[in-house]
């Protein structure tokens, strides 16, 4: 479960890194990312939920938690940016993806820094 766990938080930080990088180009080109930029962040916000629960899960049922507890505000705040960004999108009339390419690059820093603080569990 620790591997599912691990290479589920290195995906999801890899996509949100690629939707960050996906808005700046579009930013420089001053175009819109297009449907598929939101289809590709509900994904990410999807897997960014499963990673929580099995966290959640090794946490609580098998007991294999991490040794550092910034793991847990690494892996629980990238929820409140989410949250964040979905509000902050509605003031961006015409530009509601830049709030997400925005907070994808701070989630992937998140995801990154749980990764090396959940490293130190093996």
């Amino acid at each position: 479960m620790r591997e599912v766990h691990q290479y589920l938080g290195l995906a999801i930080g890899g996509v949100f890194l690629l939707l960050s990088l996906w808005g700046l180009i579009q930013w420089i080109g001053n175009r819109d990312p297009g449907p598929f930029y939101y289809r590709l962040l509900a994904v990410a916000q999807v897997g960014l939920v499963l990673q929580l629960i099995v966290g959640v899960i090794m946490f609580l049922v098998v007991r294999d938690g991490p040794v550092n507890p910034l793991h847990f505000i690494y892996g629980g705040f990238p929820i409140l940016v989410l949250m964040f960004a979905h509000k902050y999108s509605k003031k961006l009339e015409g530009l509601e993806w830049v709030a997400f390419a925005l907070a994808g690059l701070f989630i992937f820093g998140l995801q990154l820094r749980g990764y090396m603080t959940g490293m130190e569990m093996a």
